[in-house]
C-alpha cells in the first residue's frame, strides 16, 4: 500500500523516527535543515566554521548541510580529514575529497604519523582502549587546527542518537560534570585557546544521514574502524530504538529535559573549572600535561 507523505499528497519513501512518520523528498529535506538551522541560530550568523570529517554518513552530511546552508547564515566553511594511521580508509579520504571539491570548501589534511611520530595502532598495547585514545588525539588536533587558522567552531557529526548515548552513559557511571557539554553549541573560550564546537546535527537521528544523503545523491564511506570492538552502544542504542518506535519523541524529550536540568543546576558553571594550559603544547587541559602530550610520550617510549 502507497503511503502519503505526512504534509502533503506525494509518495512518503523515507521514514523519519523523530516524527514516526514518513515524508517525501522535498519535505524530508525542509525537515533536516530546519533542525540544521536550530543549531545556526545559536552559533550566530557570519561564523568561520571547520568541519570535522572522516568520510563516514554524520560527518558527510554535516559539511553538505552547513554547504547548503552557507549563503543563508554567511559562513565560512573549511573541511578536515585527520589520518590516524588505521589501515584500509583510503577510501574514506577519496570521499572527502571528493565532498571538498564538490561543496567548494577549504581542505585540511593532518597525517598524525608525519607530524607527531605515531599512530593510533601504535598505542595498542600501551592504553587502555584504544577508542578513549583516539577520542583524546581526535579533540586535540580539531581544536589546534582551528585555533591556529581562526575558525570560531568545529563542527562534528554528533547526532541525536550519539547524544541520548553519551547522556545516558554518564549518568550509569556517574560522570554527572560530563554533562556540561550536552549541548548543540558549545562557546568558544578564548583565554585557554578553545575554539567553540557546534553539532549540527543534534536533533537529528542516525538513519536521517543516510536518508539526507540519498536525497542529495552524495557518497559516503560504510567503513567501520578496523579495531572497533564491543562498547555499551552496541547494547543501548537498539534499546533507545525500540523506545522511539513506541514513543516518536521520546529521544527529543529526553536531551531537553536532562539539558534544562544542567542548566537549573551548578554543572554549567564548571566547564572551565580548573581548566589550564599545558606545560609543554600550551593548548587547554586539567592537569599539569595534557592528555594529548601524554599519549605523545607514551608512543615515544
Amino acid at each position: 500500500m502507497t503511503v502519503s507523505c505526512k504534509y502533503c499528497n506525494k509518495v512518503a519513501e523515507h521514514f523519519v523516527p523523530n516524527l514516526g512518520a514518513a515524508l517525501c523528498g522535498e519535505h524530508f529535506l525542509a525537515y533536516f535543515y530546519k533542525r540544521v538551522k536550530r543549531v545556526l541560530e545559536r552559533a550566530g550568523r557570519g561564523r568561520r566554521i571547520l568541519v570535522g570529517v572522516s568520510g563516514g554518513k554524520d560527518s558527510i552530511s554535516a559539511l553538505y548541510a552547513l554547504s547548503a546552508l552557507r549563503e543563508e547564515f554567511n559562513l565560512e566553511i573549511g573541511a578536515v580529514h585527520i589520518d590516524l594511521g588505521f589501515p584500509g580508509v583510503e577510501d574514506c579520504y577519496e570521499i572527502f575529497e571528493r565532498a571538498c571539491i564538490r561543496t567548494e570548501v577549504k581542505q585540511h589534511v593532518i597525517s598524525l604519523k608525519e607530524e607527531y611520530g605515531f599512530t593510533i595502532p601504535d598505542l595498542a598495547e600501551k592504553v587502555r582502549t584504544l577508542c578513549q585514545a583516539c577520542g583524546i588525539v581526535r579533540r586535540y588536533l580539531l581544536n589546534k587546527l582551528a585555533w591556529e587558522e581562526k575558525y570560531d567552531f568545529v563542527a562534528t557529526g554528533h547526532n541525536l542518537d550519539d547524544m541520548v548515548y553519551f547522556a545516558f552513559n554518564n549518568l550509569i557511571t556517574h560522570n554527572i560534570s560530563f554533562l556540561n557539554t550536552l549541548d548543540s553549541v558549545l562557546p568558544p573560550i578564548p583565554r585557554l585557546k578553545l575554539v567553540g564546537r557546534i553539532r549540527p546535527l543534534f536533533w537529528l537521528n542516525d538513519v536521517d544521514s543516510l536518508t539526507y544523503l540519498k536525497v542529495i545523491g552524495a557518497e559516503y564511506c560504510p567503513k567501520k574502524c578496523p579495531y572497533h570492538k564491543e562498547t555499551k552502544q552496541i547494547f543501548l542504542k537498539p534499546l533507545f530504538d525500540d523506545v522511539q518506535k513506541k514513543w516518536p519523541q521520546s529521544k527529543v524529550n529526553l536531551i531537553t529535559s536532562l539539558r534544562k536540568l544542567v542548566r537549573l543546576s551548578s554543572i554549567m558553571d564548571r566547564r572551565e573549572e580548573n581548566m589550564r594550559l599545558c606545560s609543554r603544547c600550551g593548548y587547554p587541559t586539567r592537569l599539569e600535561v595534557c592528555s594529548f602530550c601524554r599519549l605523545r610520550e607514551m608512543a615515544e617510549k
